[in-house]
């Protein structure tokens, strides 16, 4: 195309560049890149993005809700590091772009960088309107800033939908509805012929409902910390909390940033999966112990009986090995309640799978230590995921030898 004059409006570049295009330039852009450029190594290819894209994923991850082994679209994966990450968090990674040299250089990183066990990652072109992907056939979709580059916003989301479970999740981190009057999006669009969208969330609210998804859900916070003098923090914890003025200047702060950034997700309704034990959120549990007593016969053994009543919403999985497997574990402590060993021991609760609500009763037997006088604290634990009572919903179990 030849060269612009004047402001670029978005609504009518959207209008002028084709299918064609599109590709041909994202092509071309990602042609020039290798392995060791910048885009290869997000979030850390330098400190000032570093700064900003780390606050961003995170936000990302807490608003997709994912989990171990999750099948996930990275959808406009350009080259691949988002992908390679959420992989190493143990998901199944489909990574698509539209532009072929971006997914060379995805697979040549994933090649090189390789792939944290447990989890998979596989690159897949796409032709802008059709995702190579079956009906329901993946549990969540993310984009981080990615769907303000394509042209229709409103297909783009029925087709995201499509490919997505029931009760499946899209979870977006996109710039606002300002976005194409900036002088960086004006510039990349002069210069690149790239899209840079407007995302504006009443527009993206009608397109999922039209899609068949609810509407969108926001995290919002302060997309910069304030820096606080020490004085000022003993304030602001102290018991009359937080000053008035204070207050106020942080929500002024809070609206002026409001859509410099925008992190949301749209939910797909429907039960989908069951949630299981690979999430932490989901993990409760009420144990009791019924009775202990030694093992006649084995100095330092002992019999402990338990009742494990499964009081969250996750179906606690039993397979040996499985990530997520629920299993009774025990630390060992000191009489001052210091710990000797946070893994002393861990005890099957059985090869089957347990129903929220369900109770299972449970005989262990533990050797204790010859030497000194120690406690048992027994908790569950999703093996790989969590302590049950790290989220707060488990109140662990103490036991100490009589003798």
């Amino acid at each position: 195309m030849g060269e612009r004059k004047g402001r670029i409006d978005i609504k009518q570049l959207v209008r002028q560049l084709s299918d064609a295009d599109l590709l041909r330039d994202a092509d071309a852009y990602f042609a020039g890149l290798s392995v060791q450029s910048e885009q290869c190594y997000k979030p850390f290819s330098n400190v000032s993005d570093a700064i900003h894209i780390t606050r961003n994923v995170s936000l990302l991850l807490q608003a997709a809700d994912v989990f171990q082994g999750a099948e996930v679209v990275d959808f406009g994966c350009a080259t691949g590091w988002l992908s390679l990450a959420l992989a190493d968090l143990g998901c199944s990674v489909i990574g698509v772009d539209i532009a072929p040299s971006a997914l060379l250089l995805a697979k040549a990183w994933a090649a090189q960088r390789g792939v944290r066990a447990g989890g998979a990652v596989r690159f897949m072109a796409y032709d802008g309107h059709l995702l190579p992907l079956d009906d329901g056939s993946v549990d969540r979709v993310v984009c981080f800033d990615s769907f303000h580059h394509v042209k229709d916003q409103a297909a783009t989301l029925k087709e995201l939908a499509r490919v997505l479970r029931p009760g499946g999740r899209v979870a977006m981190v996109e710039p606002g509805p300002f976005h194409s009057l900036t002088e960086q999006s004006q510039a990349e669009m002069s210069q690149f012929n790239v899209i840079e969208n407007d995302i504006v969330m009443a527009d993206i609210a009608a397109a999922a409902l039209n899609a068949g998804l609810g509407l969108p859900q926001l995290l919002v916070q302060l997309q910069k910390p304030t820096v606080v003098p020490f004085a000022q923090y003993q304030e602001w914890a102290g018991a009359d909390g937080l000053p008035k003025a204070d207050g106020e200047r942080l929500l002024a702060g809070l609206k002026r940033n409001l859509t410099d950034t925008q992190c949301f997700y749209l939910q797909k309704p429907g039960a989908g999966a069951a949630i299981d034990s690979r999430r932490p959120h989901a993990l409760a549990a009420d144990i009791r112990l019924q009775s202990a007593q030694a093992v006649v016969g084995h100095p330092c053994w002992y019999e402990l009986k338990f009742r494990i009543h499964n009081t969250g919403e996750a179906v606690w999985l039993g397979k040996p090995g499985a990530v997520g497997q629920v299993n009774l574990g025990c630390q060992l402590l000191r009489p001052d309640n210091t710990v000797e060993s946070l893994d002393f021991n861990r005890f099957a609760i059985g090869a089957s799978d347990v129903l929220p609500g369900s109770v299972v009763e449970v005989t262990v037997r533990l050797q204790m230590p010859v030497n000194g006088r120690f406690v048992c604290r027994f908790d569950l634990v999703a093996e790989h995921v969590a302590w049950f009572a790290q989220g707060g919903r488990c109140k662990p179990t103490d036991w100490q030898p009589d003798n």
